[in-house]
């Protein structure tokens, strides 16, 4: 039986250069609030036809506090999700995770934005780098991640001929 592949991993080694953040028209940001727990899995189940418990996603959530995990809402409806925390693989590094976004939001830029939302608080909170884990097949993901400057680690004998694969399929303009 094959040995399931670790995680791709990438950083952003200068958070002091990060693009501005606004939000356009009609789209507010907040943090997460206790007792809507139900609004986040469902945010996640849409956007990554999955469930996941939130419950769960704390319990590894590196440091979790509810202001730590962002909304991006449209109108006043949830459309996208990430957080922002630290990992203990990557001590002292900021480190976001469970970027979602709903497919009926898929278009609007809200990917981009609620990711520099966390990144924003990433540095905010002192954090000079950040890292994420990513998967093979999440090449809009990818190409996000590349194009606010994280790049390519290399912690497992597999990344270098995995990243060689995608590297070439990004839009690196």
């Amino acid at each position: 039986m094959s040995e399931a592949l670790p995680q791709l991993f990438m950083r952003n080694s200068n958070l002091d250069k990060l693009p501005p953040f606004a939000l356009p028209y009609g789209f507010s940001l907040h943090s997460h609030i206790e007792g809507t727990e139900n609004n986040w899995e469902g945010l996640i189940e849409r956007a990554f036809e999955q469930h996941y418990s939130f419950e769960d996603f704390i319990r590894n959530g590196g440091g979790y506090k509810p202001e730590y995990v962002l909304y991006l809402s449209k109108n006043g409806k949830d459309i996208a999700t990430a957080t922002a925390v630290e990992k203990d693989i990557f001590p002292n590094e900021g480190w976001f995770r469970m970027v979602g976004v709903d497919p009926d939001a898929r278009g609007l830029g809200a990917g981009r934005l609620i990711v520099l939302a966390a990144l924003h608080s990433l540095a905010a909170r002192g954090y000079k780098t950040a890292a994420l884990s990513t998967d093979d097949y999440r090449i809009p993901a990818i190409n996000l991640y590349y194009s606010l400057g994280f790049r390519p680690i290399y912690t497992h004998e597999s990344h270098e001929k995995r990243w060689a694969a995608i590297l070439p399929r990004l839009k690196t303009e």
